[in-house]
């Protein structure tokens, strides 16, 4: 599983070896919790292949469907040759969020706890690229609740599977209240999960 910072400044590349930008966000469907598209900051001189307006001062950005990635690791590899980019071209729409939007919004619990703020997702870079879980930093109360170690410095960070959302809007509410999430977090812990930021 990756978090967006292990995808975040890596390079796209298409299936001929050119590089054709920048990965600088996601665009995630919070209907079935998937990565829909990336959005790529456009490497200069591509922006006329793909029928975009070069700006004088800004680098253009363009969604590419994630149905066109290959492999995801030190960068993204494309199925598809520089020639064809324009066919990965996702239309800006309203179905999909950036993932800033999701980033720090308040989590709550069924039972109307709060459990803290979304601090990053974990997704799995391949098929239909699932977001799995949602980090979150737990507040205070929660941290004392589900009896963890709080540092001096950092709240830690516990994941919250996205099976347990149920519903979404201006903060996200669970469908488990915090007893589930201790005895999620004792039988399963996911990769890092509740490790804190350097």
């Amino acid at each position: 599983m990756l978090g967006l910072e292990d995808i975040i400044g890596l390079e796209v590349v298409s299936s001929d070896a050119r590089v054709v930008g920048t990965v600088e966000g996601v665009g995630i469907d919070v209907k079935d919790w998937r990565i829909k598209a990336l959005r790529v900051g456009l490497r200069r001189g591509l922006e006329e292949q793909l029928g975009v307006r070069r700006h004088m001062f800004s680098v253009e950005k363009i969604m590419m469907s994630t149905e066109f990635v290959d492999m995801v690791s030190d960068t993204v590899i494309m199925h598809t040759p520089v020639s064809s980019v324009s066919e990965t071209v996702r239309q800006d729409d309203s179905s999909l969020i950036p993932v800033g939007g999701l980033l720090g919004m308040r989590v709550i619990c069924r039972n109307a706890r709060s459990l803290g703020t979304v601090d990053n997702i974990l997704f799995d870079p391949q098929g239909d690229w699932p977001i799995r879980f949602l980090q979150v930093k737990l507040d205070r109360e929660a941290v004392s609740a589900l009896d963890l170690q709080q540092s001096l410095l950092n709240a830690p960070l516990v994941p919250v599977r996205t099976v347990d959302i149920r519903a979404m809007g201006d903060m996200i509410m669970l469908d488990i209240n915090l007893e589930d999430l201790r005895r999620q977090i004792a039988s399963a812990p996911a990769e890092g999960a509740t490790d804190n930021h350097p």
